[in-house]
């Protein structure tokens, strides 16, 4: 009998630690989508309202990582929102920024970054894959303050950007942003909550639809 129960319990093991290992980085995950919560909060007065009733998405990336020193890195994760068909906010995805450049610079900086998409297809090619900032898109510092009119010209994203430090040198380009499928399958269990519906949406990621929703004046579909 016990030679029979060895391979049972090491099956059993087997089997229970990837669903350890999966489980395991959800409240990282939910840390993400709270940091972004608190940097959306604090950016609707600076943002014109123009510019969020136009938004097509709305990406945070919380404390992003810029540093570098001949050869720069910017690295970051955070969460992107899409609005849909019916002008409401999905849940939040999970995204990832990466990017380098050369040239003279030394030094460090974390920073908030937010990103505001003024075209449908910029968030087609995050749901497809990745969208290369500068490279796929055209992006531009975006407009600040409720004072500020309406421009003529839209670039297809707007970005800004909150400091907490130093950074000398040439500014990092052709970052990529893409979708983070494994840490969204392990949140919703789907990989592309932007254009499927996931069956369960944690609270944490409703809040911030709804932060989103109630800042442009639009519903979302997790808040009822």
């Amino acid at each position: 009998m016990k030679y029979f129960l060895v391979p049972v319990l090491i099956s059993l093991i087997l089997l229970l630690g990837p669903i350890s290992a999966k489980a395991q980085p959800v409240a990282g995950q939910l840390d993400r989508i709270e940091a972004a919560t608190r940097v959306f909060d604090e950016m609707p007065g600076k943002i014109p309202a123009f510019v969020l009733d136009n938004a097509r998405g709305i990406a945070v990336i919380p404390s992003e990582l810029k540093g570098g020193f001949i050869f720069g890195a910017e690295l970051g994760s955070g969460v992107v929102v899409r609005r849909l068909a019916d002008g409401s906010w999905s849940p939040p995805a999970l995204i990832s920024l990466a990017g380098g450049s050369s040239g003279l610079q030394i030094g460090g900086e974390a920073r908030d970054l937010v990103l505001v998409f003024n075209s449908d297809r910029t968030m087609s090619n995050i749901e497809n894959g990745k969208l290369t900032l500068g490279g796929d898109v055209s992006i531009a510092a975006g407009p600040v303050g409720q004072d500020v009119g309406v421009t003529t010209e839209t670039p297809e994203v707007y970005s800004y950007v909150r400091s907490h430090g130093a950074f000398i040198g040439a500014t990092v380009g052709g970052s990529v942003l893409s979708l983070d499928y494994d840490a969204n399958r392990a949140l919703y269990g789907v990989t592309d909550p932007l254009g499927m519906m996931p069956v369960s949406v944690p609270e944490p990621a409703r809040r911030f639809s709804c932060a989103v929703a109630s800042a442009t004046g639009a519903p979302a579909k997790v808040c009822g």
